[in-house]
Order: structure tokens, then C-alpha cells, then sequence
């Protein structure tokens, strides 16, 4: 999957098979087939160990398994992938194995059953892609504004300026959204948007010049 080996780049993984290959069987002996290509590619790289150690949420990993808070979503047919850290939201993918590259949901912390499952990603590796890209950005040195008006046009500017990434719904690290941009190529940024606001926005950039110039573009402070 293109996005989950994006994923593994961002975290300094390589292609080799370094997972969890017992925990990811003995999984599929508790579900009763394959786990979704994606979903298993994942485990089986170690990308769920790598993405805990820099994430500050709580990612499941495969050594989490055989868990209680695991097994009690499996038996609504899903995968708990992550936990928000103050336990506000949970991710949680859908185990059946047709799906390949299943969609990722957020779900009510407590929600076990998923039924207030929402979209959060279009598909899981883009799901893991973001999750590793944005913890890698705000882990480094970066401009950050909260709060702000986002001009109109925005988002388009930024489209033609820099590369696209995978786009994520309704959640944005500590706070609902309608959706998080992300786009990179000579600069990083980031804009989490509700309506016309930017509930945040990050930009990562070697030149001070440029990145001035992309926060004011995003109505961002200029000084930052």
C-alpha cells in the first residue's frame, strides 16, 4: 500500500518484516480469517510499535492484542487502532479481510459497540500515514497558530504551491473539526478547519522567509 510504506519512510522503518508475526496469527485465529492486507502489512512491519513510540496518544500495538479493551471491539467486528490521550475519541478499523484498505472511524470513547462511528480517513493506510506525519511535524521545529480566520482560497493556493497528502475528518489532535489538510514538497503544513477558522495550522520550513510567507497565506501570524 502506498501511503502505509509513506508511513513506515516517515518513521524511519524499513521494509523488512520486524513485527509481531505470533500476535498478528493469533489474531486471525480469534476472527477467523485475514485481517485486511493493509491492516496486517502494518503489523507485521512494526509499524504499530514505531508510531506508539512518538505518537502522544495511545496507539495499539500488536503485544496489545489479546487485551480486554481490544477483544470488547473485535466482537463488534473492529480493531482498536488508537485512544486519544485525554479519552476523548478512539480510531477503530473494520476486520474483515474483503475490504483490503478499509476506511478508519472515530468512535465514542466508551463506544465498544462502534456505533457512533464516523469517517475519519478514507482508508487505513492514509490513516496511519497521517498519524505518522503529524507526530513526526509537530514533534520538529515548526511555526504553530491557533484560532485564526482561514482566507478563502486558501487551500487551493496551497494545493498548486506544494504536494497534496491524505486528509483526515472530525477530529484534530484535542478537538472536534471538519477536517485536517496536510500538504508538503519545499515547506510542511498543516490546517485544521471548522468552517471558515483554522482551529490550527503548522508550518515547517528551513527558510524563515518562506515560512512567514505560508503562515500569512493561510492567515496564520506572520511573525511566527
Amino acid at each position: 500500500m502506498a501511503w502505509t510504506d509513506a508511513a513506515l519512510e516517515v518513521l524511519g522503518v524499513g521494509g523488512e518484516p520486524v513485527g509481531a508475526p505470533d500476535e498478528v496469527a493469533m489474531l486471525e485465529r480469534w476472527i477467523g480469517g485475514a485481517l485486511p492486507e493493509a491492516v496486517r502489512e502494518w503489523f507485521l512491519l512494526g509499524g504499530d510499535r514505531r508510531l506508539a513510540a512518538v505518537s502522544s496518544n495511545l496507539v495499539t500495538t500488536a503485544r496489545d492484542f489479546g487485551s480486554p479493551a481490544v477483544g470488547r471491539f473485535l466482537d463488534s467486528g473492529h480493531l482498536l487502532l488508537e485512544t486519544e490521550l485525554q479519552h476523548c475519541c478512539r480510531w477503530v478499523v473494520a476486520v474483515e479481510a474483503a475490504y483490503g484498505d478499509p476506511p478508519v472511524y472515530l468512535v465514542g470513547p466508551d463506544d465498544d459497540a462502534c456505533v457512533t462511528r464516523s469517517r475519519y480517513a478514507a482508508a487505513f493506510s492514509e490513516y496511519v500515514f497521517a498519524a505518522a506525519w503529524d507526530a513526526v511535524l509537530w514533534a520538529g521545529e515548526m511555526a504553530a497558530d491557533f484560532d485564526h480566520p482561514l482566507p478563502a482560497g486558501a487551500l487551493e493556493v496551497l494545493k498548486r504551491r506544494l504536494t497534496a497528502l491524505p486528509v483526515t475528518y472530525g477530529w484534530a489532535m484535542n478537538q472536534e473539526c471538519d477536517a485536517v489538510h496536510r500538504f508538503e514538497g519545499e515547506a510542511k503544513v498543516a490546517v485544521a478547519v471548522t468552517g471558515g477558522t483554522a482551529v490550527w495550522s503548522a508550518v515547517a520550513a528551513p527558510d524563515a522567509g518562506l515560512r512567514r510567507a505560508l503562515a500569512e497565506l493561510i492567515g496564520a501570524d506572520g511573525d511566527v
